[in-house]
């Protein structure tokens, strides 16, 4: 497993965690879920998460780019950061009901499955987009 796959795991993993705790025990685990999608929004611009480090460590193998620009992983990170932040703010701030956040639970299992696959929607539209592809 990549650093870029294990991160997606556990951005997906926490993000699904948050919505059923957020659900089932109190409404103020949803900012979790928007930390989430805001640490996911902001790591594809610095490059930077906290969670490398401790992978790094683990032993996972970084995924290079070969030409300059945004690769594939950024433009995942984009595309899910703004749908989590969006639907989670919409729904603690914007009114809307809880049942929005079925969509925020499919990015988080799609990242979570894609760890493992290789493919989600959001790494087909960052290539679609141009965002450079990596290799391990």
């Amino acid at each position: 497993m990549t650093i870029n796959a294990a991160l997606r795991l556990m951005a997906g993993t926490v993000i699904l965690a948050s919505l059923a705790l957020g659900t089932y025990v109190n409404e103020l685990w949803y900012y979790l879920t928007g930390f989430v999608g805001l640490n996911l929004l902001q790591s594809a611009f610095t490059k930077w998460c906290p969670a490398v480090a401790i992978f790094k460590m683990m032993g996972l193998k970084a995924e290079s780019c070969s030409t300059g620009g945004m690769t594939v992983n950024q433009g995942v990170h984009i595309i899910a950061g703004i749908i989590v932040l969006a639907t989670v703010g919409l729904v603690l701030f914007g009114g809307m009901t809880n049942q929005l956040l079925i969509v925020t639970a499919v990015v988080g299992a799609s990242l979570m499955q894609s760890a493992f696959t290789g493919w989600c929607p959001a790494i087909m539209i960052s290539r679609m987009l141009g965002f450079k592809s990596t290799q391990a």
